[in-house]
């Protein structure tokens, strides 16, 4: 019998080709969606990266003016101190009759300052009665009627001024008094210091802080114009902010902001429009202010190259993903829809045509199993009219050997069941085997899951809410994540200042713009005065500056001197005495100490000889020179390093 001529005919559905180009067409859109929001929220996370990397230059911008602003801020400092420690020369008194001892005072701190116009003294009326250099000298010249001169006089405090005539050399300068007073407290006259503006003197201090190619430094007086720039030819210009920079140094607030106009700049030997991203930060201790300036192009060119990565990688990221999808998609739905129509076929009962070849992917195995099926059917169905004929004579036959065999078939049975029960009790003993393995299988699961709750589920979770703050804080204006950030850049700050005062320790600025006897007075007030040491210092002969190997040599002996003396010797006074001879350089450190036995550093195979004092004797004899250590236990200690002069001195 033909079973599949007995069955009807399953009718093919209509419209396959509209089925599956509907089929493609929803997987397409669902893919274009997909795609869609991921670029949406790629572009949103590259616009907000873009925005919260602007910020933060504008802030690293204004931190860094701050941070010049500092630096320039201690150099004024530091130079009002030199002309304050002028007084305190030995023999210095404004009401006697002689000024050798101001001449010869005047001289010292002309030589180891930044005052490059000159230095001055004048009595109480702004007369100037003393100048140095001799060639600056301008005796009877009166500054009386300067502002920050009438404010010094009247208040008593240190004025430093703005851009002004030197009163010694009549060029552009800025200027330093510091007011003098009598044993009864009364102004007896002005110790002033001028400050050549087109020399590069403060252009110096400034430099380091010009970053890039395009930015440069500038520090501005009160009235808007430029004493120093790293770009030297702007010095004495009026800013092109002039009134915006002065009310920002009269009010003491620090400013950073964006090119929102466009404005003239120098690029090259041409005048070109470009924008311009400027930070400020005003000096404390003068009428000035520290601008920074660099060009949008390069401040922003990492934030700009970012967008335009976005844009450019994104949008033909997406049509190589719509392609990608459409040519995916349409290699599947082909052959289903082949595949199909093969089972509409083999549903209707024609099976013979075979099912043709798909490759050997999923749907070429799915097609291969199609074709091993309807083999198999057909020849099922050749076969079973064969077998329909065959059964009724089997049936007679098995029903008379059943009726034969039945009582062995009987004995057969018992014998089973004694085999059935022992396979029933090795059944029962498998079983409990079987449920210990599961339930030690189930507590194993659940201490991995335990532990991954307790530890990895809540590691997770602080993670993710981590990034979901970092990724929805820009979009508050006043969230937590601006409170984080103002945290982090407290933090930098913190850390900026702590990197400062490193530097400070490892190489003091003040050596290099000073020179040694200030860096000397520096170091030593600022390692001694906490630990209750009074520091006397003491320089003979004329002071001047010494080449840089031979100054860094003794202030880092001096340096581990003075540090000695404030870890060890319990002393209550230390003198610092420096002699400027003409062949040589005396350095002497003292103290009032304990003391301590000597003897034991002055043998060679002593194992007592500190790193310390093996620095210090290598940094002398790499000059040519000699170091001496004379101490007894409660008779203080001091130390006399002699450095020869080859060469003369600067």
């Amino acid at each position: 019998m033909n079973v599949a001529a007995a069955e009807a005919p399953i009718p093919v559905a209509v419209g396959t080709g509209v089925a599956r180009r509907s089929l493609l067409w929803r997987v397409l859109l669902l893919v274009a969606i997909g795609m869609g929001a991921i670029l949406g929220a790629f572009s949103a996370s590259s616009l907000l990266a873009v925005n919260g990397s602007k910020d933060r230059m504008l802030e690293e911008r204004r931190n860094l003016a701050e941070v010049t602003a500092g630096h320039v801020d201690y150099v004024v400092q530091q130079s009002l101190k030199s002309l304050d420690d002028v007084s305190f020369a030995e023999g210095f008194d404004l009401e006697d009759e002689s000024l050798v001892a101001e001449q010869q005072a005047l001289r010292r701190a002309y030589f180891g300052s930044i005052f490059s116009a000159g230095v001055y003294l004048t009595d109480g009326t702004g007369r100037v009665i003393v100048a140095e250099p001799s060639w600056a000298d301008r005796t009877g010249v009166s500054i009386a009627e300067r502002p920050y001169v009438r404010v010094s006089l009247a208040t008593g405090r240190p004025g430093v001024s703005g851009t002004i005539v030197s009163a010694l050399d009549q060029g552009p300068a800025v200027s330093m008094v510091v007011p003098l007073k009598n044993r009864s407290g009364q102004i007896v006259g002005l110790l002033g210091g001028d400050i050549r503006v087109n020399d590069g003197q403060l252009s110096t201090i400034i430099r380091p802080s010009a970053v890039g190619e395009t930015s440069y430094v500038q520090i501005v007086d009160d009235s808007g114009s430029i004493l120093a720039s790293t770009q030297l030819a702007q010095v004495l210009q009026q800013s092109d902010h002039a009134d915006q920079m002065a009310s920002l140094i009269r009010s003491r607030q620090s400013a950073s902001r964006g090119c929102h106009s466009c404005h003239e700049r120098a690029t090259g030997s041409g005048q070109n429009q470009g924008r311009e991203v400027m930070a400020f930060a005003p000096v404390k201790s003068a009428p000035w202010g520290v601008l920074i300036r660099q060009a949008q192009d390069e401040a922003l060119a990492p934030s700009e190259q970012l967008t335009q990565r976005a844009i450019w990688l994104g949008v033909p990221a997406f049509a190589v993903a719509l392609l990608f999808a459409w040519a995916t998609v349409r290699s599947i739905v082909r052959p289903v829809s082949a595949l199909r129509l093969t089972a509409d076929r083999l549903a209707s009962g024609d099976l013979s045509q075979p099912v043709p070849a798909m490759g050997k992917d999923e749907i070429g195995g799915l097609a291969r199993a199609f074709e091993s099926m309807r083999v198999r059917l057909k020849y099922a169905l050749e076969t079973v009219e064969g077998w329909a004929g065959e059964l009724e004579q089997r049936v007679h036959d098995r029903t008379h050997e059943l009726e034969v065999s039945r009582d062995h078939l009987r004995a057969v049975a018992e014998e089973n069941a004694s085999l059935y029960e022992e396979l029933k009790q090795k059944e029962a003993a498998r079983a409990d085997l079987l449920g210990k393995v599961i339930g030690a299988q189930e507590d194993e699961r659940r201490r991995i899951a335990r532990e991954l709750h307790d530890e990895t589920s809540q590691a997770l979770t602080v993670l993710v809410m981590g990034m979901e703050t970092a990724v929805s804080g820009p979009q508050q204006e006043h969230g937590p994540l601006r409170e984080k950030l103002a945290g982090l850049r407290d933090l930098a700050v913190h850390t900026l200042e702590g990197v400062h005062r490193l530097i400070y320790d490892l190489r003091p600025s003040v050596l290099d713009d000073l020179g040694l006897v200030p860096g000397l007075r520096w170091y030593g007030e600022r390692r001694l005065e906490p630990c209750g040491i009074r520091l006397s210092l003491l320089v003979t002969g004329s002071e001047r500056r010494l080449p840089a190997e031979i100054e860094t040599a003794l202030f880092r002996i001096a340096q581990e001197a003075i540090s000695n003396v404030a870890q060890h010797s319990r002393a209550t006074d230390a003198f610092v005495g420096v002699s400027f001879l003409d062949d040589r350089v005396v350095l002497e450190v003292e103290d009032d100490g304990q003391g301590f036995d000597v003897s034991p550093l002055n043998a060679a195979t002593s194992r007592k000889r500190g790193w310390g004092l093996l620095g210090m004797q290598e940094r002398a004899s790499l000059l040519g020179g000699t170091l001496e250590i004379d101490s007894a236990p409660a008779n203080g200690t001091r130390l006399r390093v002699v450095i020869p002069l080859r060469g003369g001195s600067t």
